[in-house]
């Protein structure tokens, strides 16, 4: 940087890239998310995907408003980029309206394979009309924008000394802690309720009939580990995992059909109205089904207190073409369910009661492919305490159901769905450590040159509160520690850090 720049230049050279990333980051969290993208899933309504076609929602001026809002940064953002080198106006309008329209062009092409999005031109034309504005706001207010963003970073720069931002992290820390601890609570299973009874084959209020043969049932009050969980597939598994195991029922002998550890009441056949038992296995449909003759308060009140279960069974469909209905339910009427598994044609579908899928939620878990006529499955499914997972004949199946606290936060706003778990996990993890990156890199010119501090800072301030966040976490829910978590935490943290030096602000300070 010279002394002869113009100041509106050496401004645009300082935010222009922070000021691009910044907006291209909160186009991509609010086009693209839950950020899941199915190319192998076309578009219903066009033979090609680059012929957007008209968008299925009613336009709405909010909508229009909305959209142009969201690229204003964006075009704001380029035109800051043509600034710093000094490009006349005109090329800033130009490289808004191309660069816009593209990036735009590019969202709704993204947007026609995530599940849950709506794409058209008429958000192309309002979200491109957003990035002139954003040119426009530059063309008019840019210097005195950007000066004030200078001034305010120069004065917070000889402010942050490392002692302040060691405090200042550790209140931004503690500040989340506390949300954090609340939110993950309301994924438990506090509100199961113990007058539900066990059915097979229907729900309590004989609303849901299912047709099909049912060899094995065992419940746990934990998430079995994933080698456990194989074990049960194996042929020659005979001995269960007994710590937690709260009733095992086969069907060897009539009924009314015992649990072998004595914990839950027998299961007695619906209206006296036995099915066909066959060697190891009962045949139930709608006319008969299975469930036990008090309700499984016990079972309810230790899966509460664990905040995990392990439900275990070995089915075989009758049909598949039009078939529905519960295969397993813990349930007392048709709206009071602590947890089911019903068929679905060949879809199984889960569902699990926590404050948050009881209401302003769809939560039901649908796991396609599951099922062929005639054909036995071997079905566990874990809920370890905040997450749950689906093993198939031993193999896990790759789609994991997350309850942590973004969904709970998102609970508090919007109607959350299951689809959109995983989002939430990437937008909380966004939430508290992307600004904990910016905090600890603000000032990262004077902590880089010390190795000392430069290592407190990265370590102190962004390790080891991933590590505290993520057993803050498990002990909220129950469940184990999730390495995973723990890394996209500290990544978050430092793309923070990286970003406070996207300008070159950093190595301009160490070439002083």
């Amino acid at each position: 940087m010279t002394t002869q720049d113009l100041p509106l230049q050496q401004d645009c050279r300082r935010w222009a890239n922070r000021l691009l990333i910044l907006s291209a980051l909160g186009i991509a969290y609010l086009t693209l998310f839950p950020f899941e993208i199915h190319f192998s899933s076309p578009h219903p309504f066009h033979g090609s995907p680059f012929f957007l076609g008209d968008s299925a929602k009613t336009l709405r001026h909010m909508d229009f408003f909305l959209n142009v809002l969201l690229f204003v940064p964006f075009g704001f953002g380029i035109s800051a980029q043509v600034g710093k080198r000094c490009r006349p106006r005109w090329a800033a309008f130009m490289w808004s309206l191309i660069i816009g329209a593209c990036t735009t062009y590019l969202v709704e092409l993204l947007q026609l394979y995530v599940p849950g999005r709506d794409s058209g031109w008429e958000d192309t034309i309002s979200n491109t009309a957003g990035s002139v504005v954003g040119f426009i706001l530059f063309a008019l207010l840019g210097s005195v924008i950007l000066r004030a963003l200078s001034q305010a970073a120069d004065f917070l720069n000889s402010w942050m000394t490392p002692r302040r931002l060691a405090v200042l992290l550790a209140l931004y820390f503690v500040a989340w802690a506390v949300p954090t601890w609340l939110l993950q609570l309301r994924t438990r299973l506090s509100n199961w309720d113990p007058t539900c009874q066990l059915v097979l084959g229907n729900d309590a209020e004989e609303a849901n009939p299912w047709n099909g043969q049912v060899a094995r049932v065992e419940i746990w009050s934990r998430a079995l580990p994933e080698q456990s969980i194989r074990s049960l597939h194996e042929p020659a598994s005979v001995n269960l995992p007994t710590d937690g195991l709260q009733a095992a029922y086969d069907f060897d002998s009539a009924a009314p059909f015992q649990d072998q550890r004595g914990q839950l009441p027998p299961l007695v056949w619906s209206h006296s109205q036995p099915g066909t038992e066959s060697g190891a296995a009962v045949q139930l449909s709608p006319a008969a089904w299975l469930h036990t003759v008090a309700p499984v308060a016990g079972l309810a009140r230790e899966i509460q207190k664990t905040n995990q279960f392990t439900v275990h069974m070995v089915v075989t469909p009758a049909a598949v073409d039009g078939a529905s209905g519960r295969i397993f339910s813990l349930s007392q009427s048709l709206n009071n369910i602590n947890f089911h598994m019903r068929q679905d044609g060949k879809n199984l579908v889960l569902f699990l009661r926590d404050p948050l899928s009881e209401t302003g939620s769809m939560l039901a878990w649908p796991v396609r492919g599951v099922f062929e006529a005639g054909k036995t499955r071997d079905i566990v499914a874990v809920y370890d305490g905040s997450y749950a997972f689906l093993y198939v004949d031993g193999t896990r199946i790759p789609r994991v159901y997350r309850l942590n606290p973004g969904a709970a936060l998102a609970h508090h706003f919007l109607l959350i769905k299951t689809a959109d778990l995983g989002g939430f996990v990437l937008v909380f993890e966004t939430l508290v450590f992307l600004p904990a990156g910016i905090l600890a890199g603000w000032n990262a010119a004077n902590w880089a040159a010390r190795k000392f501090t430069a290592i407190a800072v990265l370590g102190f301030g962004l390790l080891l509160p991933a590590v505290a966040f993520e057993v803050l976490q498990m002990m909220a829910s129950g469940r184990g520690i999730w390495p995973a978590n723990i890394a996209m935490s500290v990544v978050f943290g430092l793309a923070g850090v990286l970003y406070m030096n996207a300008d070159g602000n950093w190595c301009q300070a160490q070439k002083k």
